[in-house]
């Protein structure tokens, strides 16, 4: 049995490793057009801020991946996939045969329809390459932009204010992660992070970026501006569906996979930030982690379904630490909070269950948050929380 996989990102090397388990003989490749091996990408954010040098960041060495005999291509790009004759074309001209094909190929960073995007000094942060683009344009910058006020858009401004930038955090939304934060928490965290250092402007949205060929500011819809040397955006990703037209694949937001992680064309599967599960696209390591391994076993020929773990997202800069999981809608739950000394808790309960929580300068009771949604614990645990 051969088994090709593009991409070499957690999912990639994760389904490599699943199929391996499962199959002591088939011969395994995985090709990327990334010039760098496997490499913790939740970590990055530490090489952006150098305090990690990149060769800590990387899972595995070459030993590894021989003593597996799974065999690593860099820098090799696919550009066709003929699905009927089961072959990969490649950008140098060469093909190789496939009889299961996974498509870890990842997403790349979302660029906002914003007048003047293209001017240098707008940078993306989604791989290493993007780390030394940022750290060496920014080296000459004093004022940095941020665009965007998600998790990694926080961290990498906690980054760049360790480099000794000074650095405005651009959200749209009226306050910080909406999504994961109920008001009260979403200000708590502000003003935390505020007293680090970090600046915000909320609920305004950038009409265009200014300066001539290089960036000077931006201005907003309102008529305000702000100006900046540099803009670093974190405004969210796009799965690369590149090679789905040829391959015949169908897809919406990202490629459509089943409970196998099985695409449209039997053979063919999906996982990580590329795959679309149920209308959803999760975008973190974690999911593509589980789906890479769910992938691996079914292509092995061992039918196992994805069932999607909690969905939870954590966050710890200059010391502050945050986490948020599960189901934390208000309407129908029982709320236990406590909010005192900087620490916040919000457990949420359902039929005498923990369904979800919002933890903010708590990392011990963080650690043990998704144990207690994803046990569908009692609520009587945490009563030694709120004496």
């Amino acid at each position: 049995m051969k088994y090709l996989i593009l991409g070499n990102g957690v999912a990639g090397i994760s389904a490599a490793l699943s199929i391996r388990e499962h199959d002591p003989q088939g011969e395994i490749r995985v090709i990327t057009k990334s010039p760098m091996p496997y490499y913790y990408r939740i970590r990055l954010i530490e090489y952006l801020a150098g305090s990690t040098p990149i060769e800590k960041l990387i899972a595995f060495g070459e030993a590894y991946y021989d003593d597996k005999e799974i065999q690593v291509t860099l820098d090799r790009e696919a550009v066709r996939i003929d699905h009927q004759r089961r072959e990969v074309h490649f950008i140098d001209g060469g093909t190789e045969r496939y009889d299961k094909l996974l498509l870890a190929t990842g997403a790349r960073p979302r660029y906002p329809e914003i007048e003047g995007i293209d001017k240098e000094g707008i940078l993306k942060f989604r791989g290493a390459t993007d780390s030394d683009e940022i750290t060496n344009y920014v080296e000459v910058s004093r004022k940095v932009a941020v665009l965007g006020g998600g998790v990694l858009g926080i961290e990498t401004a906690n980054s760049l204010i360790k480099l000794g930038k000074d650095v405005t955090v651009i959200e749209a939304s009226t306050r910080l992660l909406p999504k994961q934060l109920d008001v009260e928490g979403s200000r708590l965290l502000q003003r935390a992070l505020e007293a680090k250092g970090m600046k915000f402007i909320l609920g305004e949205e950038v009409k265009r970026i200014l300066g001539e060929e290089k960036v000077s500011g931006v201005e907003f819809k309102d008529g305000t501006s702000l100006s900046a040397e540099s803009i670093v955006l974190s405004a969210g990703i796009i799965p690369r569906l590149e090679l789905c037209e040829s391959a015949g694949v169908a897809t919406n937001m990202g490629i459509l996979v089943d409970e196998h992680m099985e695409t449209s064309v039997k053979g063919i599967y999906a996982a990580g930030d590329v795959a679309e599960f149920r209308g959803g696209l999760y975008g973190l390591w974690i999911p593509s982690k589980e789906q890479g391994e769910i992938a691996g076993t079914n292509m092995s020929g061992r039918p196992k379904r994805y069932n999607p773990t909690l969905s939870e997202v954590r966050l710890k800069v200059t010391g502050i630490s945050f986490f948020s999981g599960g189901n934390i809608e208000e309407r129908g739950a029982n709320i236990y909070k406590y909010n005192k000394d900087g620490i916040y808790r919000k457990f949420f309960v359902r039929e005498g269950r923990i369904v979800g929580a919002i933890l903010i300068g708590d990392g011990k009771t963080s650690m043990k948050a998704s144990g207690f949604i994803k046990n569908g614990e009692s609520p009587e645990v945490l009563y030694g929380l709120y004496e």
